[in-house]
């Protein structure tokens, strides 16, 4: 049925009225609206396919809209070029033989004084109303020809964008945005300046909300804009179309000359005398400058260039630019040869706009090509003589990414594992970002202090995350000295690079860590104390010797501690639990503050090592005196209902509970130490010299104490 209504409405005698007549004669209501929706749904599938007809030959549109341009050029060259040779040959027969060449020429340039005193008063014009545009009035030559107000409208929606105003300049087009509320002679601001050689006005019929409306093609872009009325803009039109074909005439006619004196260059001969008359003949101000840029694949640069920067050939439009300037060098500052750079000094722009957008980060770009992504923009950035511009784009495209690799790490319940993961991937990027750099900017040793000023600030983020993570939960001290080891580690690893922030970092956790070693001394020696409050010093009893062996492979494997020697009686253990738990404990305390050893915590680890060993000590000591220990044999009670049995068997126990606390005292004073001093010379590689003059004096002192107090007994 579709088909049917197409082959119908597609017949060169359609006639609407009557296809509606006979469709509404049938007086069925349902079958109109079918109809209808049928109808609307083959229009909407005829506009789309003509917006996709359009976008496909959009490129061969604005080509054939260049020939176009072309050949109306060639056809008014070939006009001036007739009208030229008429001219010669009237002035040929009209010239004596005797008459002075340079009295000819003199004529034809009477009103040029007049020309260049308009010049300047139209670019002061432009240059007082617009701000941003000193650039474009700077051009000799430059002149403008006509402006007005345009509405911008979206090519899709056909949605108002925004007010502005049009300047059309001999050789190109000027698009200034207003400024509102705007005090004084500047009203607009420059936004966009677009060469004629490389635009194609089209005119848009009206339809709907589109009225007095022209499309500029500016590939591979295009820009709408509204007119208050027809005859304004069939005159946009007229003036665009009539200053393209002029401007094609000029440069046409400026390379014809160009050939000309090149020519005539190539025949001289400076041994002629009679050339001197030649010699006599005005040659034009710019003619060497012609000379220049008469060279044909030069004359294509510019266009060369947009198509470069449209496929995104970053590195072939760069190579254009270095091969211009290295055939321009030479080049006199003539008016030509300054307008040609002004046009390549846009597509630089262009360039350089394209290039950043590549080291940009949105939410739409991925962010997963690596630190060598980037490279290729900042290499073409650097060549175009932009160093900075590429040095502070190519470090905040790695704050980005490393941003998003934060963000992409998840928090799975241990936050060692979190942190391992985390300073892992971040000086990882920190290091490849390192290598990067370096190759990318190897003989711009200027930019080396900006990425040593963006690592720091990175670490500094960093930090704060780590502070937060570790210290801000109350973690335990071990967790906390795993967690500062691995990031030391990996901080570390910079130094590959020629980087060192370690000290840096150290200098971010100081204050963090040495809260964490006091407040962990501080709650060890509590637990001390509240441990021999409750202590009978009692050897510790397993009762199996399963559950013994157990104990003593545990311990063995958690702190190094060996207790095997110990057993007795397949189930007992010669030391109190107390002793034990201070001996895991202890041992692990040593080991964290290995991990958190650096040269400006060597006193207060030091010191904590010892305080803390010393106040398990002092309990031993105090138990030792306490009279809770002595069995007071004066006791009459004793005498009264006891026999000398009981007074043996008294002092018995009280020798061999001394002894006991001994033996405790004893293991802690030469393997708990030993091994203590063991893990502080495998990390400084130095004795422990407190832990030595304690062995040596401490075991002595207590066993005085206690032939002192047997004695009471």
């Amino acid at each position: 049925m579709a088909d049917h209504i197409r082959r119908e409405l597609s017949r060169k005698t359609f006639e609407a009225e009557k296809f509606v007549n006979n469709l509404s004669s049938e007086g069925v209501e349902d079958d109109l609206i079918v109809m209808r929706k049928k109808v609307q749904s083959l229009a909407d599938e005829t506009s789309l396919a003509l917006k996709k007809n359009v976008y496909k030959n959009y490129i061969q549109f604005i080509d054939t809209a260049k020939e176009i341009s072309i050949l109306e050029g060639e056809m008014y060259q070939l006009n001036q070029m007739l009208s030229e040779q008429k001219g010669v040959m009237n002035t040929m027969m009209e010239m004596s033989l005797t008459s002075d060449a340079v009295e000819v020429g003199a004529d034809k340039n009477k009103d040029k004084p007049h020309i260049e005193d308009d010049t300047r008063k139209n670019l002061a014009f432009v240059l007082e109303k617009v701000q941003g545009c000193s650039s474009v009035t700077e051009v000799p030559g430059r002149h403008l020809i006509h402006n007005g107000d345009l509405v911008e409208l979206d090519p899709e929606t056909y949605i108002q964008i925004q007010r502005v105003h049009a300047f059309l300049l001999n050789d190109s087009l000027m698009i200034a945005s207003w400024l509102p509320h705007r005090r004084g002679p500047v009203r607009y601001k420059f936004q966009a300046l677009y060469e004629l050689d490389s635009l194609a006005v089209v005119n848009i019929r009206d339809s709907g909300p589109v009225k007095h409306a022209f499309k500029i093609l500016m590939f591979p872009d295009s820009k709408m804009y509204q007119t208050d009325s027809p005859k304004e803009r069939r005159q946009w039109i007229d003036v665009l179309e009539n200053t393209k074909r002029q401007k094609t005439a000029h440069d046409t006619q400026k390379r014809e000359s160009a050939l000309v004196l090149q020519k005539q260059q190539s025949f001289f001969d400076p041994t002629n005398p009679f050339g001197e008359e030649e010699e006599q003949i005005e040659i034009p101000a710019d003619a060497e400058s012609d000379v220049f840029l008469s060279v044909s694949w030069l004359q294509d640069c510019p266009e060369d260039l947009d198509v470069c920067i449209a496929q995104r050939d970053f590195e072939g439009a760069v190579d254009i630019i270095e091969r211009i300037d290295e055939h321009l060098r030479d080049s006199p500052a003539s008016p030509a040869i300054k307008e040609y750079r002004v046009r390549i000094d846009h597509r630089i722009k262009q360039l350089t706009e394209a290039l950043t957008n590549e080291l940009q980060v949105s939410p739409e770009r991925s962010l997963r090509g690596g630190p060598r992504g980037a490279r290729k923009a900042v290499t073409q950035l650097i060549r175009l003589g932009k160093s900075s511009q590429a040095c502070e784009l190519f470090l905040a495209n790695k704050s980005a990414i490393i941003k998003y690799n934060i963000r992409q790490l998840k928090f799975e319940g241990s936050t060692a594992l979190y942190i391992k993961k985390l300073s892992h991937m971040f000086f990882a990027t920190l290091m490849d970002t390192g290598k990067e750099f370096m190759k990318a900017f190897t003989e711009h040793f200027a930019c080396f202090s900006a990425f040593i000023i963006w690592a720091k600030t990175e670490l500094e983020s960093f930090s704060g995350i780590f502070l937060r993570q570790v210290f801000a939960s109350k973690m335990s001290l071990s967790t906390i000295a795993e967690c500062v080891h691995v990031v030391r580690q990996q901080c570390s690893k910079l130094g590959e690079i020629g980087l060192e922030l370690s000290f840096e970092l150290n200098n971010k956790l100081f204050k963090d860590v040495e809260k964490a070693i006091k407040d962990s001394r501080d709650q060890i020696e509590d637990a001390i104390k509240i441990r021999f409050k409750d202590e009978t010093w009692r050897p510790l009893n397993l009762h199996s010797k399963q559950e013994i062996c157990n104990f003593v492979k545990d311990t063995k494997d958690a702190s190094g501690l060996d207790l095997s020697k110990l057993i007795y009686d397949e189930c007992y253990l010669s030391l109190t639990s107390n002793t034990i738990q201070f001996s895991k404990s202890f041992i692990s305390f040593v080991e964290d503050l290995m991990k958190l050893h650096i040269g400006e915590m060597h006193d207060l680890i030091s010191d904590s090592i010892v305080a803390v060993f010393k106040a398990q000590i002092s309990q031993v000591e105090h138990a030792l005196k306490i009279k809770k220990y002595i069995r007071d044999v004066s006791d009459t009670s004793v005498f009264s209902y006891s026999s000398s049995f009981i007074i043996l068997y008294t002092i018995v126990k009280h020798f061999f509970q001394h002894h006991f606390i001994l033996k405790n005292a004893k293991y802690l004073l030469e393997n708990v130490t030993t091994l203590a001093v063991q893990y502080y010379q495998e990390k400084l590689g130095e004795p422990f010299k407190p832990f030595l003059l304690i062995q040596q004096s401490d075991f002595k002192r207590l066993k005085k104490i206690s032939e002192k107090v047997g004695a009471m007994v």
